[in-house]
């Protein structure tokens, strides 16, 4: 593990891998967590993609083994989405190909918009912007997690997380990572995705894009998926059928082909 402090004190933690040919110049590729999850969840992606970039996997402010965020902070995108600009500045990187799961997809669309010449690309599996029209209410989730915490929250809403033939093993693990989460942070985080609609800024996202979308997903369903693709400019989406929203980890072999696909073709662009 490496950490990087940014300037305004905020500490990321992140892994480095490369694996790639020591006299060849690897392009940077960026993995960023969902909410409530860590680096760890990406155990499966890794090693496909080190062969061939230099890849950052790196944990957002209040998750994993970076910087808590502050009782007093006021949930919003655009400081998290500078985090990932700072953390960029302190390595020295340019622009990087980026690969952004879940609620993360609010964050690329922030920084896509805000800062287009440091994202080459971006892969969203899990992919919302419209998080007041999905067919789960974040109201709901903040209630439930005020009422019974964190760990009774990860239990009880599983279901929409992975499919119901999941191994129980990753079940039981995927359970336990999220129930490590502050229950004020995740309280804050869906309070503030009541009324999150993000539409207006799609038009803005212009980097090349590939949105992966479960068919059966609640939290942003494919239908909206399919809207994106109208709004934003330079995008492609792969719907993944019969899967919940958390695609990365319900089906990771078919996002992770998607996803060398999609950055193959941005090579030969």
């Amino acid at each position: 593990m490496a950490e990087v402090t940014l300037p305004n004190g905020v500490t990321l933690a992140y892994d480095l891998h490369d694996f790639t040919e020591p006299w060849r110049e690897a392009e940077p590729l960026i993995f960023i967590h969902g909410f409530s999850k860590n680096r760890k969840f990406w155990y499966e992606w890794l090693p496909e993609f080190a062969r061939d970039y230099r890849v950052y996997n790196v944990d957002m402010r209040g998750h994993g083994e970076s910087s808590p965020i502050a009782t007093e902070f006021q949930m919003s995108l655009a400081p998290i989405a500078r985090d990932i600009v700072d953390f960029l500045d302190a390595l020295k990187i340019d622009n990087a190909h980026f690969i952004m799961a879940e609620f993360a997809s609010a964050i690329a669309i922030e920084l896509a918009a805000d800062y287009p010449d440091r994202v080459r690309s971006a892969i969203i599996p899990g992919f919302g912007y419209n998080w007041r029209g999905g067919a789960v209410s974040p109201k709901a989730w903040a209630d439930l997690l005020r009422a019974k915490g964190t760990a009774a929250w990860a239990q009880e809403t599983n279901t929409h997380r992975l499919p119901a033939d999941a191994d129980p093993g990753l079940r039981a693990w995927y359970i336990a990572q999220q129930s490590r989460m502050p229950v004020d942070l995740m309280i804050k985080l869906f309070d503030y995705s009541v009324d999150l609609d993000q539409t207006d800024r799609l038009q803005h996202f212009k980097a090349p894009a590939l949105i992966i979308s479960g068919t059966n997903a609640k939290q942003a369903t494919a239908d909206s998926a399919r809207r994106a693709l109208e709004l934003m400019p330079n995008c492609k989406a792969v719907l993944m059928e019969g899967m919940p929203f958390n695609v990365m980890t319900a089906c990771p072999q078919a996002c992770i082909a998607a996803a060398k696909d999609f950055l193959k073709a941005q090579r030969a662009a």
